[in-house]
Parts: C-alpha cells; structure tokens; sequence
C-alpha cells in the first residue's frame, strides 16, 4: 500500500538538488480548519501585539505545538533528515492585507546555534499563498555549498527580520515563489536562500513554520545567547523529540514519543 503521507524519489530529489520541496500532502479540510481556529483565538488573544512576525510560537501558545506533529508532516521530515528528530521552533508570519511586511533575503542558520548546523524548515499555509501576497521566494540550489555566506544588518522598518544577505541583487533575478493552498505545506533547507515580499494585495497571507533538527546535533542555549545580542529577540526554545531518540544529550522539554 501506498503511504499518502510520504515524498516520492522525484521530490526527494527536488529538494536535494534545489533546496526546496512542495509538498503533494495537504492537510484536511478538518484540520485546516483547526489550524484557522487556533490562530484566530491567537490573534483575538493579543490584540496589542505585533503579529506580523512572532518568533517562538508555540512556546507562547502550546496549542500550536500539535499541528507541528501531525505524521503527514513528520512522516516526510523524516526522509530528509532520519528517524530522530527534534522540534525545536515555530513562528508565524501573518501579512496582513495592503499592509503586510517585507522579509529580507536570508539563510535561516545565520540565526541558529545548532552544531553541527543541520535543520529544515516547514512552512505551513493557514490562507491561500499567491504570487500577490508575498509569497515565500527563494533561489534554487543556493543551499548547495552548505555554507553561511555574509549578511548585514538593516536599518529600516516595515520588515520582519533586521538581516538579509550582502550581495542580495545579484541574485533576485532567479528567485521562485512558492504558491500554496490552505493546508499545504513547503520544505527548505537551512542554508537556503529565501525571503518574501511585502503583502500589497486584498488578501491577508498567514502562515506556520515548524524547524526540526536530526537529533545528533545539539542546541547549544548558552551559544544563543551571542545572537540574541544581534537579531534582538530569544533563542532559548522548547525542545521537542518528536521523534526516534536524543543522541547528543540535548535539553529535552517533552518526549512525544513516549
């Protein structure tokens, strides 16, 4: 029998070659609907809050933590990175209509004190993902040399991360978007090279992202800290094995594999 819930050769190989995948898998109209409810009672929640960007989601509300373990979605992370895995972040980026910021180009590891550095991100639609709300871009096989290149610091509102790359114009000609229904779902790797435009369409573009680590890498929280100096906001996350067993003595938070 066929396991729906899986990446098939050609994908894995996608991502492999481009740093990328869009997943086949969606969500059911159930747990969309979950997930719509979830954030709606976020967003009612703090209404006084930034919301455009919220780093550490589920630390702040644990009932995002169950969409990040749903086995349409561990199922392929383990494809990529193994049987042992850690959930170790969540965000949520929710551009609002007309308004919704920009997100500079970045490589996610330029913020990340995992050692070795290997990790990959789910990017999660709760709203329709178009090419004219600011939909995730990013520029294919820019993940191949698995290295950090040189970012700066922006000085500029209206963005929801203050780094993105140096030398970013050279490359913004060969950028793809990624287009997703409700449900739907992308993966990229940590070294890609990735960024969003500002959301000018009638349209709001909500969106989760779950990051998972292989569980023979360590976070290191002490290390964190040096970062949090420069990109201004905490580090220090909720470790989740959600998978498989810790093999490198990392701060488990909960076990969900038990």
């Amino acid at each position: 029998m066929i396991n729906l819930f899986m990446l098939i050769k050609e994908q894995i190989q996608t991502f492999n070659k481009e740093g990328l995948v869009i997943s086949s898998t969606c969500l059911s109209n159930n747990k969309v609907k979950e997930l719509n409810l979830a954030l709606d009672k976020y967003l009612e929640n703090h209404k006084e809050d930034n919301t455009e960007f919220v780093s550490g989601l589920y630390e702040r509300d644990s009932e995002f933590i169950k969409f990040a373990i749903y086995p349409e979605i561990i199922n392929e992370v383990k494809q990529l990175i193994g049987e042992d895995i850690i959930l170790w972040g969540s965000s949520l980026f929710c551009k609002a209509e007309k308004t919704g910021n920009e997100t500079p180009w970045h490589q996610d590891g330029e913020y990340w004190p995992i050692k070795p550095l290997e990790s990959l991100t789910v990017w999660l639609a709760i709203d329709e993902v178009t090419n004219e709300n600011g939909p995730l871009q990013y520029i294919p096989g820019s993940h191949l040399d698995k290295k950090l290149v040189e970012h700066k610091t922006l000085d500029k509102k209206n963005i929801t991360l203050n780094q993105t790359l140096k030398n970013v114009d050279e490359i913004k000609n060969k950028a793809k978007s990624v287009v997703l229904n409700p449900g739907m779902f992308s993966i990229h790797d940590v070294y890609l090279f990735h960024g969003s435009q500002a959301n000018v369409s009638g349209k709001r573009r909500a969106g989760l992202t779950y990051r998972y680590m292989p569980a023979t890498s360590f976070f290191d929280h002490e290390g964190a800290k040096e970062i949090e100096k420069k990109i201004g906001y905490s580090l220090q996350r909720q470790l989740h094995l959600v998978n498989g067993i810790d093999r490198a003595s990392n701060k488990i938070y909960k076990d969900h594999t038990l």
